[in-house]
């Protein structure tokens, strides 16, 4: 087969749901030979109908995405880490657009990983991956995807993740819009969850929930901020030492936060 007439080959695994390929399975399918596939899948690639982001792992491009060679992160991300054999889940501003909790799209994907994965860029598509020793399976939502399923952190995760790594999500102010709009928060889930991290990731998302919400009990993060004891926690870390102490959360409000929300 011609490199040029595997088109119908692509076309027809879109076709039946498969957006994602390797080597191996084309030649499993077609019979042809490994350094044939390879010349088809170059050709491809030069015509925008296939990219990689990972060694070893090609993806279609459907039509709606020819002119910019590349799809989505959400149409790839589960086959890419399936075929890094790393555990994984979309977080931070990304998951909360998931969740419909971010009015901006985020400037890059953001993945917790289970192990080291290295960042990429595809042409304009941004992948930023965050390595975590202990990922909280049990807050990994498996959600349908454009064209595969895909590990979003729950709604809970999510605020627990943002109030650790604001800068993540743009900064304080976007973070407590978002948690202002997340669905489903739980307060004693979210400080089963907080406290599995550092007191100062308690104390900074306490403060932020306070702010930003009305209608969750936050005694189970009070309880766990222990407001009484050591110094109080920055609010912004690259802040200076200076602002209104928070007695309540033991945070030391050293920056500005305003929600679009509030």
């Amino acid at each position: 087969m011609r490199s040029k007439n595997y088109t119908e080959l692509w076309d027809q695994l879109l076709a039946e749901g498969k957006s994602t390929f390797t080597v191996a399975d084309i030649v499993d399918r077609t019979g042809a030979t490994a350094s044939a596939v390879h010349a088809a899948v170059k050709y491809a690639a030069d015509h925008h109908r296939v990219f990689s982001p990972v060694r070893g792992l090609y993806v279609i491009v459907p039509p709606e995405h020819r002119a910019a060679g590349v799809v989505p992160a959400a149409n790839f991300i589960d086959p890419m880490m399936k075929h890094l054999e790393a555990d994984y889940y979309v977080a931070f501003a990304s998951a909360a657009q998931w969740w419909g909790a971010a009015h901006q799209a985020p400037q890059t994907f953001d993945v917790v990983t289970s192990r080291h994965v290295r960042d990429r860029d595809l042409d304009r598509l941004r992948l930023r991956f965050h390595t975590s020793p202990r990922i909280d399976a049990y807050e990994v939502r498996r959600v349908t995807g454009p064209r595969t399923m895909v590990n979003v952190a729950s709604p809970n995760l999510t605020a627990v993740d943002l109030a650790a790594r604001p800068r993540l999500a743009g900064g304080l102010s976007n973070v407590a819009t978002i948690l202002s709009e997340l669905p489903d928060l739980d307060g004693s889930r979210l400080a089963e969850l907080a406290g599995r991290r550092s007191r100062s990731d308690v104390r900074r998302l306490g403060w932020l929930l306070n702010l930003a919400r009305d209608d969750l009990d936050l005694e189970p993060l009070h309880v766990l901020a222990r407001a009484d004891v050591g110094q109080p926690t920055l609010l912004s870390v690259r802040g200076e030492r200076v602002g209104d102490r928070d007695e309540r959360w033991g945070v030391l409000v050293n920056a500005a936060v305003e929600s679009d929300e509030l």
